[in-house]
């Protein structure tokens, strides 16, 4: 996998560089602030980065064998590169709505599937894992059966913890901890930086409700 890795730390250093990857202080879905974000939206504006990221989730999904017969990426930061995936994969793309359609079908799954297939949910960013349950549950009610999630960027705050509590084993290509390590040795962070937000990281593991899970 060296030249996963190689890809990878291109793509996390071109991420800072678009800042699609910010340090500051910033208000996150879960209800808390944190001092890193991942705003991966401005992906769709760099379609060399977005193909990048795509072959890189693809290559992942292989290398760990992971067996569906359709994929779905969370609404909606996850679709373009989800939609790349099912290209250059194969793999039938399912759509979840984030509430049905009020005319017409009336569906909140979109594509053609059967009953009893199982689906890869592929998602941008983790942190509680509370979006892929969501989705996992949308998918579960229409007779798919959901195992793996494929994850771009793991905040390494509870996810894999609280998916794996739901039955859903989580894969992710790059964890907070990995994109620190890169930045640092390529001299976008100093090592203050660095230790505060892994401070934080330790410190706020979340459940998907957004209370803090206790520590043992």
């Amino acid at each position: 996998m060296e030249t996963f890795e190689d890809d990878l730390k291109a793509v996390v250093l071109q991420l800072f560089d678009i800042g699609a990857l910010k340090f500051g202080n910033f208000k996150m879905k879960v209800g808390i602030n944190s001092p890193v974000y991942f705003d991966l939206r401005v992906m769709v504006s760099y379609p060399p980065l977005m193909d990048k990221l795509a072959n890189l989730v693809w290559a992942y999904t292989q290398h760990k064998g992971i067996k569906s017969t359709v994929l779905c990426g969370v609404p909606y930061t996850a679709l373009p590169v989800a939609t790349l995936v099912s290209v250059k994969s194969g793999l039938p793309m399912l759509i979840r709505r984030k509430e049905p359609k009020s005319y017409g079908t009336m569906k909140l799954i979109e594509g053609k599937f059967n009953p009893g297939e199982e689906c890869l949910i592929i998602e941008d960013v983790v942190t509680s894992g509370g979006s892929i349950l969501e989705t996992a549950n949308d998918l579960k009610k229409d007779g798919l059966v959901v195992k793996d999630a494929v994850i771009m960027v793991d905040r390494e705050q509870g996810g894999i913890r609280n998916l794996t509590d739901n039955g859903i084993t989580m894969h992710s290509i790059l964890t907070l901890s990995k994109a620190l390590s890169i930045l640092l040795e390529n001299g976008k962070l100093d090592q203050k930086k660095v230790d505060e937000v892994k401070a934080y990281i330790e410190a706020n593991q979340i459940f998907p409700n957004g209370d803090l899970i206790p520590k043992s």
